[in-house]
């Protein structure tokens, strides 16, 4: 194998520094590492695939039906992009043309899996469902399917199957299925590497160190606080994870001493600190007006998700008309607002102008850039936003039939600060709960940590061949310096 590529869904430099996982730690520390910054609207691993933003290939973490409703889906594959396969290219298919072999396990959004020379395992989602079993449409060739399934190989497990389907609540269970997930994935890969005998590798580790940070930083942040409000078991859980992890980690780059490794991640992890309302900002700046009754349905709903049981949260989740129903629901009088932000999820989100065309709205297309000008004026003059260190700018010209997806006005905040409309005003501090933060803390309905802008992207063994110029700093880097190392 000449490169390995070894995905770690929500991983960042300083979780490999806790003393925890001296084998990373060593990678990590002594590699090259590239200073990364993604926007989190557009997808990471589709721009590691692609090699392109998701302005281009309208990858986005949620996207907007644009059917003349404000209609709303977090759903999206690799097939959804325009021109897949012929204009863009993902990056199995490059290296298959140019006469490598390449082995992929479980890619997010890429489902079903493609024929490629080599072998393909699709990860869970992307229209492929979250389960655990592989199915014959998640692997190419069809025939390793029966190699998964001897293996034990476990697809994916996300927080609604380990907490509402398998009611693993405590730390040491929940952790556990997500060691052995691992160890049977890194199982599987190896085997199937050496068997198809690939020049380039691409396993990610999905989910595991995003679920582990997205509960440990919390409790981590709540312990510097209070020591003696910690919930030492279940950190002690997250502790013995990272050890089984960096063990996996050992193991898989070990079986393959020659080849180049590289530890990339999507998006890093940060403690919610604040919270920021554009849709607030916007009601101020006369962008935006409420409706009649501030009382209205997604109020209400709103209001009683935390009365609701986290297992029935997950069934109405799961069911695609009631999901979509909630995430298009328009939180203000759709017939004379300017703009507005959707806010599902622990992301970043931008601002959209109401247009006539995409969204039934009362501005027309040709004065879609106007609005979206001055929209980001009135956010660059507003003194809260400077004094927090955030700023807005108009989304680049594009020619890209997926353009229109993106938003019209992109939002830049600092780690910690989290685009939601559970504040009232425009930017208002958020404070983590006073019990110990833990497995039961998901249940809550609160989010106490979300995505961060910087991915790890660390070069264990070579330098990083990328050129400041040809694109921007983000994940693409991955994919341009995977290219040209396989010219």
């Amino acid at each position: 194998m000449k490169v390995l590529l070894i995905g770690m869904d929500g991983a960042h430099r300083e979780a490999f520094n806790r003393g925890w996982t001296p084998f990373l730690n060593e990678l990590v520390s002594g590699g090259n590492e590239l200073a990364l910054k993604e926007d989190l609207i557009s997808r990471g691993w589709s721009e590691v695939v692609t090699g392109e933003h998701g302005l281009v290939t309208g990858a986005l973490y949620d996207r907007a039906d644009l059917d003349g409703t404000h209609g709303w889906s977090l759903n999206f594959k690799l097939a959804d992009i325009p021109g897949i396969g012929e204009e863009i290219k993902p990056i199995w298919q490059v290296l298959n043309e140019r006469g490598y072999k390449v082995g992929v396990m479980n890619v997010p959004t890429a489902f079903p899996a493609p024929p490629v020379d080599g072998f393909f395992v699709s990860g869970g989602g992307g229209g492929g469902g979250v389960n655990q079993d592989a199915s014959s449409q998640q692997c190419h060739p069809k025939e390793i399917l029966n190699d998964l399934h001897n293996d034990g190989y476990i697809v994916d497990e996300r927080l609604g199957s380990l907490l509402a389907e398998k009611k693993l609540y405590k730390a040491s269970d929940f952790f556990y299925r997500l060691c052995k997930k691992n160890n049977k994935r890194t199982d599987s890969f190896i085997r199937l590497a050496e068997k198809f005998e690939v020049d380039f590798g691409f396993v990610v580790y999905k989910s595991s160190s995003n679920i582990a940070e997205f509960t440990l930083l919390p409790a981590l942040e709540q312990y510097k606080l209070n020591p003696e409000s910690a919930d030492m078991e279940f950190i002690g859980a997250v502790k013995d994870y990272y050890r089984n992890f960096d063990n996996e980690i050992k193991r898989l780059v070990e079986s393959f001493p020659s080849a180049e490794i590289i530890l990339v991640s999507d998006h890093s992890m940060a403690v919610r600190r604040w919270l920021v309302n554009a849709n607030s900002f916007l009601v101020e700046s006369g962008f935006q007006i409420q409706p009649k009754s501030k009382k209205g349905l997604y109020t209400l709903i709103k209001g009683l998700k935390k009365y609701i049981p986290f297992s029935l949260r997950q069934l109405i989740r799961n069911n695609k008309n009631v999901k979509h129903f909630y995430e298009s629901m328009a939180k203000f009088d759709v017939g004379s607002t300017q703009a507005f932000s959707i806010t599902i999820g622990d992301w970043n989100h931008g601002i959209f102008v109401n247009d006539a065309v995409r969204f039934g709205g009362p501005v027309p297309k040709e004065d879609i850039k106007k609005v979206a000008e001055r929209i980001v004026g009135e956010f660059n003059r507003h003194e809260s936003a400077a004094r927090h260190g955030l700023t807005a700018r108009v989304k680049p010209s594009t020619n890209s039939i997926a353009g229109k997806y993106f938003p019209d006005v992109i939002i830049d905040v600092p780690d910690g600060y989290f685009t939601s409309d559970e504040a009232s005003g425009f930017i208002t501090k958020f404070h983590l709960p006073d019990e110990p933060i833990g497995i039961k803390s998901v249940t809550k309905g609160s989010l106490l940590c979300g995505k961060g802008h910087h991915p790890l992207a660390i070069n264990a063994n070579r330098d990083w061949q990328v050129v400041a110029s040809e694109k921007g700093d983000d994940l693409r880097k991955v994919n341009q310096h995977i290219l040209k190392v396989f010219e």
